[in-house]
């Protein structure tokens, strides 16, 4: 029953991982979504139930696996923080919403795929229907694309910033694909070229949304997991450093002559002719947005506004004339702003939990469990540098980090439990 039951919540999971790229198939999104919560709820009840029925290697074999009382107290502290927040929200009928979507549902989801990741297989499966996913949309935006109508990412790509956001969440589950066993997928050569295709796919789909930071943050993933493989495995690196460099050496040209062009060719459409690429720099509206926030700040510098990436969406919106600033374009600076210092402090410490979680996994003699947390410190990096210009911890792009970063330290933790015993 125990078995049948993880199959169920791995099959749902990754359903639920398909179709949170795109806003088509909402319903399917929500059975998918309540499949897999009820399913790691039975399963828990399941194991609860029958733990005394159970052989020593089975209990040690099914049991649920423990994060570390790091990240469990930070996520717990900011959860707590961020609900309570309600109480001197400035809109709290809009907090109430954001709190239910972003902060009970994400931790629910987060809860589902940490106990869903119970083996390699299931890792693999998870991480190549996510690829999967991205394919099939990254093709179906470059058919559009080549279409008399054009692509609009608005219909199918959630617009084209979280699109962009997306294309850096999913780059490091490449190194799922071309991982060595168990998480691998076993054919080496096979998985190289399914790798390379989907990086082909990533920059051009990438280069379509005119976006500058992709490039940056797509360099900090790539650049982060070579640094962390050249630090973890030195003697396999020094023997043979061309294999390593040369690929990643040709990768961070490309990504910083597509930013190049990117920024050349954004200068040239939205500023008038002549215009240098330093004065669209200081001309960016999202300067004075941060200004105006951090006057902001000061105001309600402790306890913030309440919950929610746009509680002041109309005042930014009227204070500075511009209908697409409608909130703080940067992570940690919004985070300020909905929750105060106490906010921002407990969300810093959640995501150093997380980082200290990686590099430990990264730390320990288990190659496998080494690679997990290689994984996971370049999802981090690629993420948090596409958001110093802008805010996609909300919605789809942050439902996708929570669950891939959950994915990653439920089966690392299963991994550190095996090396140590």
């Amino acid at each position: 029953m125990i078995e049948y039951c993880n199959r169920w919540l791995a099959g749902f999971a990754a359903a639920y991982l398909a179709l949170l790229p795109t806003n088509h198939g909402t319903f399917l999104k929500s059975v998918a979504f309540g499949g897999t919560l009820y399913c790691a709820l039975t399963l828990l009840v399941l194991l609860a139930y029958q733990r005394q029925k159970l052989t020593p290697e089975m209990r040690r074999a099914t049991a649920i696996p423990f994060p570390g009382w790091p990240l469990l107290i930070t996520g717990g502290a900011w959860i707590l923080w961020s609900l309570v927040s309600y109480g001197w929200s400035v809109k709290p009928l809009y907090t109430a919403g954001e709190l239910r979507r972003e902060v009970v549902e994400s931790g629910l989801v987060f809860a589902a795929f940490f106990i869903a990741a119970r083996d390699g297989n299931t890792l693999r499966l998870l991480a190549g229907t996510a690829l999967a996913s991205f394919a099939v949309l990254a093709v179906l935006a470059l058919g559009l694309a080549s279409g008399s109508a054009g692509w609009n990412a608005g219909i199918w790509h959630h617009g084209v910033g979280p699109w962009s956001t997306y294309i850096v969440l999913v780059a490091p589950l490449i190194f799922v694909l071309i991982a060595p066993a168990p998480i691998g997928a076993g054919q080496r050569k096979r998985a190289l070229i399914g790798g390379a295709a989907l990086l082909a796919l990533m920059l051009a789909t990438a280069r379509m949304t005119d976006n500058r930071m992709v490039w940056l943050a797509l360099a900090a993933t790539f650049g982060t997991a070579a640094l962390t493989a050249a630090l973890r495995w030195p003697n396999t690196f020094m023997q043979s450093s061309w294999r390593w460099l040369a690929p990643v050496a040709a990768l961070l040209v490309v990504l910083g002559l597509a930013f190049a062009d990117t920024v050349k060719e954004k200068a040239q459409t939205h500023f008038p002719p002549q215009t240098s690429v330093e004065d669209t720099i200081k001309r960016d509206p999202r300067l004075h947005l941060w200004n105006l926030t951090v006057a902001k700040i000061r105001e309600r510098t402790w306890l913030g506004y309440g919950f929610g990436r746009g509680i002041l969406g109309d005042e930014l919106r009227g204070e500075l004339h511009d209908p697409t600033l409608t909130h703080a374009h940067n992570v940690f600076v919004s985070q300020w702003l909905q929750t105060g210092a106490v906010g921002f402090a407990l969300f810093l410490a959640l995501l150093i939990a997380l980082l200290a979680t990686f590099i430990r996994y990264v730390r320990r003699r288990d190659d496998t469990l080494a690679f997990v947390g290689l994984t996971g410190l370049a999802l981090m990096s690629g993420f948090l540098v596409k958001n110093l210009t802008d805010d996609f911890l909300f919605r789809s792009n942050a439902r996708e980090f929570w669950v891939l970063s959950a994915m990653l330290v439920g089966f690392g933790a299963r991994l550190a439990r095996r090396d140590s015993t």
